[in-house]
């Protein structure tokens, strides 16, 4: 994060309008702007299948399988960033930059390991199945393996300076998309389908080579120390606990909904549930900003006043200290309640244009309904995670592990009990969840800096 955080600070401190609006731009293309990427390719995809005249059940194979491979990589990934995100701080630190580079062939080694078994048992399935072609098998095999890569490797790519070039890469990748789809389709006579999975393949492969030689280019040609973050699991197991657990918490309800409530709907060997799994994701697009106001506001006011307060820890008198720990727990106080109401203010307005543009987007009441209840608990969601986030900064992982621990088993036992109630209540469990997460890391982060100096001077 020091990265883009002294990148934004530069931009904002020369303090004009025009500096003002790109710094909010370039916080945008830095943290939203792959999944902005990431939209616009799915969105593609769509068009491309409208407009070749696919049939419905083609359009809902497609997006029940590639969904299962975007859970796989998100679930994949968020195991191991919250952990290789400390290796790579501490090695940053070091100045050991040939190791980070080292750990993410390690990294991507392990993940796409496991994405690999976990496709090939669905590949398997499929075949058993449906009797699918092994050409297609190949496909969703090499596409799940370098859809959780793409999601490792952004966790290094927030330790660089390349920003423009990270969102370029996913740019490059959608435009290779069309010209390899209309090859395959057009040109290799194959099935509509088939094209499409092995033009993504094509896709996220160009993106993982150029974000891999951004990584390479920044931090150097990679030691052999491969697998030397390993052993920051076992040093440090309630960080990936943590991550593991806000990550299933936030699509835990979307599982059970897939395999048990009465919105399922079956797909070759895939279930998922369409009109809560839509409802979902734009109750995601109108909460997206919040990362970009969280981003511009920590990096351009909080981590000045952590810098002083480490500072004073090292060098000052203890009335220095607490003058700094009071200034900085205020300034966290202060941009924490600016974000939550700031994010708050522009869920509640995108959520009543939804509710009055619903009939031109195609929208079900249905999905409507699910859509206000879920944008609020996603709302509540993105809270929790900014308050965790300070508590990483101040090494208090275990505070950091309870409120998404307890979203989870909130949001997994709600959502287990909502599946006997009714499509009316499937939204609740989310809400319930991280509204309790977030109150409970709050309250665990006011403990921590009422008592950070007594921390920090006995370690």
């Amino acid at each position: 994060m020091a990265g883009i955080g002294f990148e934004l600070r530069k931009i904002f401190g020369k303090k004009t309008l025009l500096s003002g609006a790109w710094g909010v731009l370039y916080a945008s293309m830095t943290t939203i702007g792959p999944s902005v990427m990431f939209i616009l390719l799915l969105f593609l995809v769509r068009f491309i299948m409208q407009y070749f005249y696919a049939a419905e059940m083609e359009i809902t194979f497609f997006t029940a399988s590639f969904t299962y491979i975007f859970l796989t990589a998100v679930l994949i990934a968020s195991f191991q960033n919250t952990v290789v995100s400390r290796y790579i701080s501490d090695k940053i630190f070091e100045k050991k930059e040939k190791d980070i580079c080292a750990s993410l062939f390690g990294v991507m080694t392990i993940g796409s390991v496991a994405a690999g078994i976990e496709a090939a048992f669905f590949c398997v399935l499929m075949h058993s199945h449906d009797q699918v072609s092994l050409v297609f098998m190949a496909a969703y095999y090499l596409l799940t393996i370098l859809g959780v890569n793409a999601y490792i490797i952004m966790n290094y790519v927030a330790a660089l300076k390349e920003y423009k070039e990270v969102t370029l890469s996913y740019f490059v990748g959608i435009i290779i998309l069309l010209p390899a789809f209309l090859l395959f389709y057009k040109i290799a006579g194959w099935h509509l389908i088939l094209s499409i999975f092995w033009a993504l393949v094509c896709c996220f492969f160009v993106i993982n080579l150029l974000l891999v030689y951004w990584c390479v280019k920044a931090f150097g040609m990679p030691s052999n120390q491969y697998f030397e973050f390993l052993r920051y699991f076992v040093k440090y197991p309630r960080l990936w606990i943590s991550g593991f657990a806000y990550m299933l918490g936030f699509y835990i309800s979307n599982i059970i909904y897939w395999m048990f409530s009465d919105m399922q709907v079956s797909v070759s060997v895939f279930r998922v549930a369409p009109n809560y799994d839509l409802a979902m994701f734009l109750a995601m697009l109108v909460n997206l900003s919040g990362l970009v106001v969280f981003e511009v506001k920590t990096e351009t006011m909080f981590y000045e006043k952590y810098v002083a307060y480490l500072s004073a820890i090292k060098n000052g008198t203890y009335d220095l200290i607490e003058k700094e720990r009071v200034s900085m727990q205020n300034t966290i106080n202060l941009q924490l309640f600016f974000v939550y109401e700031v994010q708050l203010i522009i869920t509640i307005i995108l959520i009543c244009l939804v509710n009055i543009f619903y009939p031109y987007l195609g929208i079900s009441n249905q999905i409507l309904n699910l859509f206000m209840l879920l944008g609020m608990g996603l709302y509540c969601t993105f809270c929790m995670y900014f308050t965790v986030i300070f508590l990483y900064y101040f090494e208090d992982y275990t505070s950091a592990c309870v409120g998404p621990v307890i979203f989870l088993v909130i949001v997994g036992i709600g959502s287990m009990i909502c599946c006997k109630l009714g499509s009316p209540y499937y939204p609740i469990p989310l809400l319930a969840g991280a509204v309790a997460g977030w109150i409970i890391s709050f309250v665990l982060l006011r403990k921590r800096l009422k008592n950070l100096n007594a921390y920090l001077l006995c370690r």
